[in-house]
């Protein structure tokens, strides 16, 4: 069912989408030419479009518009905040230099925010992140090591058996709760943040945002109208989180803290 939920994903989400519109278009042709040129040069056109890093960029800052920052780590004071709770944000395979699978850029960034608030605050990290596609080493258990060898922070916890966001926050409930935990910083990417403070809320959790991974504001170039790979990927990320969120509201639906309020001494919301 997972590799079904992540195929769907992948064919409604660029360049997924892009591929089976500009399928549909050379089967239509043979009986409505109009129809098929149509959505041939709609493929084309959305393919430039998002392919654009102008394009991607704008999107992933719609989404972290509502992540609100933490004080700078210089000025955090942990309150009545009981311990950090890190999403697993991917894992690269077979990496011979390091001896086999570590965790990706995303999840790499998050750690290193995370390791960065338990120096500051002393608090307990939990890790989160299942084997999302089959047998090997967890996600959480990657967290772990490259906390530990990378940055010389140390994981209380690790729950290593979810494969969703979803799955993240109702194992990490059940940790937390197990260790008299009430309250949490929340971290991860902040395009990612609305759908995980979202899942996080829903499943009864008092997370404090604690986003990292912004898409920082900047003078656009020339180049950010040429079309890219990497403009590509950030359309792909974002296109992916909004319809994630879509999903979660109405597969779970019920009641969730939809509108982010701030922690002590937390800052203002992100500007796009």
């Amino acid at each position: 069912m997972l590799i079904v939920t992540k195929a769907v994903g992948i064919l409604l989400t660029p360049p997924g989408i892009i591929v089976l519109l500009a399928i549909l278009g050379l089967v239509l042709q043979k009986r409505s030419r109009l129809l098929g040129t149509t959505l041939l040069w709609v493929g084309i056109g959305a393919l430039y479009a998002l392919s654009l890093p102008v394009t991607g960029s704008a999107l992933l800052r719609t989404l972290q518009r509502s992540a609100i920052v933490l004080p700078t780590v210089e000025k955090i004071i942990a309150g009545d905040v009981d311990a950090i709770v890190v999403l697993g944000g991917g894992r690269d395979a077979d990496q011979p230099q390091y001896g086999g699978a570590i965790v990706g850029r995303f999840t790499l960034e998050r750690l290193r925010y995370a390791a960065r608030l338990q120096r500051a605050t002393g608090l307990p990290i939990l890790v989160s992140g299942g084997s999302v596609f089959g047998p090997g080493v967890s996600e959480a258990e990657l967290m772990r090591q490259t906390l530990q060898e990378d940055f010389h922070a140390t994981a209380e916890w690790i729950e290593d058996r979810s494969h969703t966001t979803m799955e993240n926050a109702l194992n990490a409930r059940t940790i937390l709760e197990a260790a008299g935990k009430k309250k949490v910083w929340l971290v991860t990417d902040a395009w990612h943040m609305p759908r995980a403070y979202w899942a996080f809320g829903r499943v009864g959790i008092d997370a404090t945002m604690a986003p990292t991974g912004f898409i920082g504001e900047g003078t656009d170039t020339l180049l950010d109208f040429l079309p890219s790979s990497h403009g590509l990927s950030w359309s792909d990320i974002a296109i992916h989180e909004t319809l994630g969120i879509l999903w979660y509201r109405w597969h779970y639906g019920g009641d969730a803290k939809s509108e982010p309020k701030p922690g002590p001494g937390q800052g203002k919301q992100q500007k796009p």
